[in-house]
Formats: C-alpha cells, structure tokens, sequence
C-alpha cells in the first residue's frame, strides 16, 4: 500500500497512452499532416524549443543563486536538463526529487531550500498562466466575440484560489492559522514565495527570465500551428501557452503524455477551435520539447552522474 501512488500513476499512465494511441489510430487521416513537416520548420522548432528549455536552466540558477552555492555548468544547466529528462520516464515530480538529491548531496544544500525554491517557483509560473489567459480571453470576447463561460470560471476559480493563497502569504505568514501551519506543503509554498518577493532584485530578474521564457513558447506555438497548415493569432498562442503552463506544473503521469494533449484539445474546442487542432498542436509542441530534453539530459547525464558520485564537493 506505500506504494499506491506509483502503481496509480502507471495505471493511469498506461491508460492514457493506450487512449492516445486510440485517438491517433481514429484520427489518422487528420493527424497525417504532422508527418509532413518541412524539414526548416522542424528546425525553427527545435531551436525554438533549445533556447525555451535552456532558459528554464538560467531560471533556476538564478534562484540557485541566492543561496550562495558555487555553480558550475554541469551544477545548474546539466542537471536541469537531466532532471527534466526523467520527468519523461519517472511520474510525480520525480525531477524534483532528483534535483533536491543532487543538490543536497553536492552542495549540502538543504531540501526544505530545495523544497521552498520549487514553490516558489510555481506560484509565480501559475500567476504568470492566470495573466497570460485573462488577456487571451479578453481578446477572444473583444475581437471574435466568443465569451467561453466554462473557462472563464475555470480563470475566475484559479484567481480566486490565488487571491487567497496571496493574502495568506503576505498578510499572515507569521500568523498562519495551526491547521495550516503544520500542513508541511503548505507552509514551504508560502515561505518559498514571500522569499521570492521579498529580493526585489532576483524578482526582476526572474520576471525578465520568464518573459522572455514564455516569448519563446509563443514562437514554438505559432510555429505547430503553421506546421500543421494553420495561422494562428498572437492571442490564440497566449491561450495555448498558458494553459500548457499550468498543466506542466502537474505532472501524474510521465510527461504528462496523453492528459496534455487530451486538455489542450478541450480547451481549444471551448475556445471555438477543432478538438483535433488542439491535440495535434500539443503533440508537436511536447515533441520538440521533449527531444531537447532528452538529447541534452543524454548528453549532460554521464558528468552529472560523476559529481553525483563524487559526493559533496
């Protein structure tokens, strides 16, 4: 029974995977188009993809800055990438896990440090997401007048939540209801966050980071969408982007394989799109990203490996 949380995410796993294998068996005639990619498209991708995934690596080295610990190459760039690798192959963060591993064992960084970085980082990635949809959805309403009701309270459910995770934060942090308090999780969320806002200096720095971050996944989207024959507007791109955001941050399954793609087609029906466009999107996105991923956690995994073994240095 320890093991519940492993065997359920293999499960599920397994089901979306033979899900999506279903879905692309169906839809083949459709989905036919992504096998017919230029070869220059696949390489904007690509490079597309490399300078967004090598920018989440200069995310966290910022933020590994501030805890003073020497950093070499392998220390903030390999390690992310690698990290990044097993979240393909391992379900429930297990990047997490490795990356505090690495990180105690090399550098005697704590894991409650480790813990209270990663909330914080995903506090600010998803009040990123909220804002990046809220204007997409104005956008919507205002220039092709669509007012999709269920995502607008599925935005109004996620700023609510927000809001109030915000006022706990700022306002009683030192005062967190008991219940609360001894909540291990949420108490690293809270201190992880308040950390991040209170160095204004690594707060610009990080949103500067992720602007550009997210300028990038814009690019790769538009540039699925004209792969598959499609345009697409800057704010269509913004909608995509944001809604991935948010469903990276929750990974059940490995890569989120599957769960993504079936998502990102929902949404892109609600939005007025074909479900099949959203799928097919998705799919070239989380290609590109995961051919990076994989090729440069390969390439980074045998140094990684040997200062992992060498211990702390």
């Amino acid at each position: 029974m320890k093991n519940w949380k492993k065997w359920l995410s293999t499960v599920l796993f397994a089901a979306m995977i033979a899900l999506l294998a279903w879905y692309l068996y169906a839809n083949r005639a459709d989905l036919s188009r992504l096998f017919k990619l230029d070869m220059p498209t696949v390489l904007w991708m690509l490079v597309l993809a490399l300078g967004a995934c090598t920018l989440n690596c200069v995310y966290h080295k910022l933020i590994l800055d501030t805890y003073h610990v020497p950093l070499d190459a392998v220390d903030w760039l390999g390690v992310v990438y690698v990290a990044n690798a097993i979240a393909y192959v391992l379900p429930m963060r297990a990047d997490l896990v490795f990356s505090a591993t690495y990180y105690k064992r090399t550098k005697g960084l704590e894991y409650v440090k480790s813990a209270s970085m990663a909330a914080g980082n995903i506090v600010f990635s998803v009040l990123f997401a909220l804002i990046q949809m809220l204007a997409a959805l104005v956008c919507t309403g205002l220039l092709q007048g669509v007012w999709p009701r269920a995502l607008w309270l599925i935005w109004l459910i996620g700023a609510v939540c927000m809001t109030v995770f915000l006022v706990m934060a700022l306002w009683f942090r030192d005062r967190m209801p008991a219940f609360l308090s001894r909540i291990g999780i949420v108490r690293r969320i809270v201190d992880g966050f308040c950390d991040l806002l209170t160095n204004r200096a690594l707060l610009w720095r990080l949103l500067v980071c992720l602007i550009v971050n997210n300028i990038l996944h814009l690019l790769l989207y538009i540039a699925c969408f004209r792969g598959i024959g499609m345009e697409v507007t800057l704010y269509q791109a913004l909608f995509y982007n944001s809604v991935s955001r948010m469903l990276s941050l929750v990974a059940i399954v490995p890569g989120n394989i599957g769960i993504q793609q079936a998502v990102m087609g929902a949404a892109g029906s609600l939005m007025g799109d074909v479900f099949q466009n959203g799928v097919a999107v998705s799919l070239l996105q989380s290609a590109a990203l995961m051919i990076v991923y994989i090729i440069m956690g390969a390439a980074f995994g045998w140094p990684v490996w040997k200062k992992y073994q060498k211990g702390k240095a």
